[in-house]
């Protein structure tokens, strides 16, 4: 199901730069996420640049985030007039003739990032009075679009952990297979949405059957619904934090090791960081989940 709604929503995305490239010209049109100090092309449209979904550049370097902070014009037809667009640092990596940026809401109230178009030239048409009240009914089509998808994850996040089969028998926790599939969709929507994740591992050697259920309740009942845990095999524990930084994981991970520690659940700890590739981003370093 959650793979359906993104794979939709990226049809209509992709539809929508293509009918405003139609309309208005310009070699690029972009859905551009603001992730931290990153500007991530989420979909693209178009021809011109030697850029394509998933590549970033420094936030703060691009004309997006001048935009956002209202020291330009949604549309500028010539680039080479604004001094604010002109003395970008982005404008000596691209040549940028034109720009066309709206910004974009997440589901919060706060900024996903920006529909944005480029062109290596400056585009006389930019300057017709009529487009930007059209551009804006567009942007506010796909930010609706955007909130009502990204609302959603979480329900889908919950329907896939209850539909998921792979069961470990033991905890009730997903098992190694169900773990994987669940992992698999996270991806898609890291990629998709341009979201982050988290994991957390704890290891566990000779921990009795009582002792490993105990864990896996304690474990089930200190994460989020939208969270997922499983047991491995062999004491191998593993948590999905989703739409997570590395902050808020190593929060988590302290109140569990606090939790585990109050009911002497001696876990040792594979010390080694591991790395997940999630997304469209720079690989994520794993936490190590411990209780000495």
């Amino acid at each position: 199901m959650s793979r359906g709604k993104s794979h939709s929503f990226n049809e209509f995305v992709d539809t929508q730069l293509h009918d405003l490239r139609d309309r208005f010209g310009m070699a690029m049109w972009f859905l551009i996420r603001r992730r931290n100090e990153e500007w991530l092309a989420l979909r693209v449209c178009g021809d011109g640049y030697d850029l394509e979904g998933g590549n970033m550049l420094a936030w703060r370097d691009s004309i997006c985030y001048r935009r956002v902070n209202e020291e330009g014009p949604i549309i500028c037809p010539d680039v080479s007039k604004e001094a604010a667009y002109r003395s970008a640092p982005v404008t000596s990596q691209l040549k940028i003739g034109a720009y066309v940026g709206l910004p974009l809401l997440d589901q919060h109230g706060n900024l996903f990032g920006t529909l944005c178009a480029l062109d290596p030239e400056p585009q006389r048409q930019l300057h017709d009075p009529t487009i930007q009240a059209a551009l804006r009914r567009q942007a506010h089509l796909l930010e609706t679009a955007l909130v009502w998808n990204l609302a959603g994850l979480d329900q889908q996040r919950i329907t896939d952990f209850f539909e998921e089969e792979g069961r470990d028998p033991e905890t009730g926790l997903l098992d190694a297979g169900g773990w994987i599939r669940i992992l698999d969709r996270e991806r898609v929507r890291c990629r998709d949405y341009g979201l982050d994740a988290m994991i957390l591992r704890l290891h566990g050697d000779r921990l009795s059957p009582e002792r490993r259920e105990q864990l896996a309740d304690s474990v089930a009942a200190l994460i989020r619904e939208q969270d997922m845990a499983a047991h491995l095999g062999d004491g191998q524990f593993a948590i999905l934090l989703t739409e997570s930084t590395p902050h808020c994981a190593a929060r988590v991970r302290e109140r569990i090791l606090d939790a585990l520690n109050a009911k002497d659940l001696w876990v040792e700890c594979n010390a080694e960081p591991l790395t997940l590739q999630i997304g469209l981003a720079q690989p994520h370093v794993l936490l190590d989940g411990a209780v000495h």
